[in-house]
């Protein structure tokens, strides 16, 4: 029988310099994600931390008797709610409109317009005044979005789509036998490894452990770290 996970606590065990004259390293741990479910695998609070173990914001979710998702507040602060969303959605399960609520009482209004192919065409932002304060339209060639346009209030052009001129990064991937990816590399436009990603898995195929080396080339910093992965599972 395969286990419900009811929480994942992902620690950060960074590798550091003990001293500017001294080669040994020194393992730093501190807190770096952590996610709840409920029974049926849907999130239930999110909290995340910054790279130096300190909060940085937490999320919790709320559904409906269907699971649909129908509210997402959000603290900036541990105890301080900074802004709330509830959803509302069509028979599809498609979200239609968001309400963002505000801690000073504003509330802006988020619609969602989908063509006949369930493809998501127009998306307005509406302030609590009733003005618009910003149109998104998207464009479609069957499964493939071609245009995306931004707006401003009076129907302004924000930005568009600009070609891409330069070599993007390559990513080389290396799997196992469970079509799991073991090493992710980025490497620039010379060919050259700038950061190695190394997963493990645990027997039930979950991330067990993530290993980061990034170069940071003289540019900004470098780092090596590792994510740890630890879980709970209901009874």
């Amino acid at each position: 029988m395969e286990r419900k996970t009811k929480s994942i606590t992902v620690t950060q065990f960074d590798y550091i310099i003990r001293d500017i004259n001294d080669e040994e390293l020194d393992i730093q741990g501190h807190p770096h994600h952590y996610t709840e479910f409920d029974q049926q695998g849907k999130p239930l609070t999110e909290i995340r931390y910054n790279r130096y173990g300190d909060f940085e914001e937490k999320i919790e979710y709320g559904y409906d008797l269907q699971g649909n998702l129908i509210r997402e507040s959000y603290y900036s602060e541990e105890n301080e709610l900074a802004e709330e969303k509830t959803f509302e959605q069509n028979e599809s399960g498609q979200v239609i409109r968001i309400l963002k609520h505000y801690q000073d009482g504003s509330i802006d209004t988020i619609d969602f317009l989908y063509n006949d192919a369930n493809k998501l065409v127009k998306k307005t932002i509406t302030t609590d005044e009733g003005e618009i304060e910003q149109v998104e339209a998207f464009e479609w060639e069957n499964d493939t979005m071609v245009n995306h346009t931004l707006f401003d209030a009076d129907g302004e052009v924000i930005s568009s789509p600009e070609e891409i001129t330069a070599k993007p990064n390559q990513t080389r991937i290396t799997r196992n036998d469970q079509e799991q990816v073991i090493t992710e590399e980025e490497m620039d436009e010379n060919g050259d490894v700038f950061m190695t990603i190394n997963r493990s898995y645990n027997e039930e195929g979950e991330p067990e452990e993530v290993e980061v080396f990034f170069d940071g080339r003289g540019t900004t910093i470098s780092r090596h770290y590792y994510l740890k992965y630890e879980y709970l599972y209901f009874e």
